[in-house]
């Protein structure tokens, strides 16, 4: 054995980002011929914290000797930095942090996300190189973990990355904005929402052109999505707001192709691998500013907007704005080109990783 996963999860039909990441990753280095396993401890939320560090650290233990690197999850902190000083000390794995997002920012409090950062850190010390799938994680959250010496970034791969896709014609009216999240608060559907229905108040005309679909896990949190039917319902946009489960990757194409912009209003993201699947479609992005928006973006204005998070007048304005007053179609050829800066295949992330596991990367 060469390496092993130490995962939160490693669900057959991934629904999330990271989940997609893992899944893709692991399957990539097979192809190339490593040996990979992946341990996860069951029901890891509802072990107590010193329960879940001794599990995972008998895990670790009973492989010492099978394996020569170890790739763990930095989501799993809390379990972890109790013990990965004892793993760095009591065997010969090359230890590799991958972080692909960091949830500080849902403690409430300064000191809460201060205390959760430290156990974090903790849990990177004993690393020898650290993974984060943007620069903004690797600069923000892993901080002094990220330098240029130890620290690497390994964006998402996209399916589409080395293959054709349609471009989406993005100044066809009546229009169709679309979103991709799982059905859940911090996705922010409900903003998209009330931006739709303030458009609707503001710019009658408009609104009856535009259609917004959400696509996503509507089993992810039903009560979340029974408040969105009752808002949708009360701000009488029953016709103009479709909620849709999650489709094939061949449906998602399409469906992207069909649209002209894609919104996303999230509240934190460690990429966002839906933005740049939809701007390799040539769609340009509306996005609420979590931390990795900008990056995203690059820079260029053409490629979309960046609106502070929950701010849906904010979202209605650049609505209105968009489908009024931008050369739509220019920004959709921008947004494909920063898209192609951004991800490539699957193939080659798994090439990225392993040059970094065997310690080939630059700078090595």
């Amino acid at each position: 054995m060469d390496v092993i996963f130490l995962l939160p999860a490693f669900p057959d039909h991934p629904r999330t980002g990271g989940e997609v990441y893992n899944r893709h990753l692991v399957e990539g280095l097979r192809r190339r011929g490593m040996s990979v396993e992946v341990l996860v401890l069951p029901d890891i939320n509802r072990q107590p914290l010193v329960a879940g560090s001794r599990a995972l650290y008998r895990l670790l233990l009973e492989h010492r000797g099978r394996a020569r690197v170890v790739v763990y999850d930095t989501w799993l902190y809390r379990w972890l930095w109790p013990i990965m000083a004892l793993v760095r000390l009591r065997t010969p794995f090359r230890l590799i942090s991958f972080a692909q997002l960091c949830y500080w920012d849902t403690y409430a409090s300064f000191h809460s996300r201060a205390f959760h950062r430290l156990l974090t850190w903790a849990a990177l010390l004993p690393a020898h190189r650290h993974i984060a799938v943007s620069n903004t994680i690797l600069r923000d959250d892993l901080g002094i973990f990220g330098s240029k010496r130890k620290g690497r970034v390994v964006y998402p791969g996209c399916d589409w990355a080395d293959v054709g896709v349609p471009q989406a014609d993005t100044g066809r009216m009546p229009a169709q904005i679309v979103s991709v999240a799982n059905y859940g608060e911090r996705k922010g559907f409900h903003v998209l929402v009330e931006a739709l229905a303030l458009v609707a108040q503001r710019a009658p005309e408009l609104a009856a052109r535009l259609t917004l679909r959400l696509l996503g896990n509507l089993e992810f949190d039903p009560a979340y999505v029974k408040r969105l039917r009752d808002r949708i319902a009360a701000a009488g946009l029953t016709d103009r707001v479709i909620l849709d489960g999650w489709k094939s990757r061949d449906e998602l194409s399409g469906l992207l192709a069909e649209s002209q912009l894609f919104a996303f209003a999230s509240t934190s993201e460690g990429f966002g691998m839906v933005v740049a699947e939809a701007m390799l479609h040539g769609l340009p992005v509306l996005l609420s500013d979590f931390n990795v928006a900008p990056e995203l973006l690059g820079g260029d204005p053409d490629v979309g907007y960046i609106v502070r998070k929950g701010d849906a007048p904010g979202f209605a304005a650049a609505i209105c704005d968009y489908f009024t007053g931008r050369d739509r179609a220019q920004m959709g050829v921008h947004a494909r080109s920063r898209a192609k800066t951004l991800v490539s295949s699957w193939g080659c992330v798994a090439e990225q990783f392993e040059r970094i596991i065997v310690g080939k990367d630059v700078d090595a």
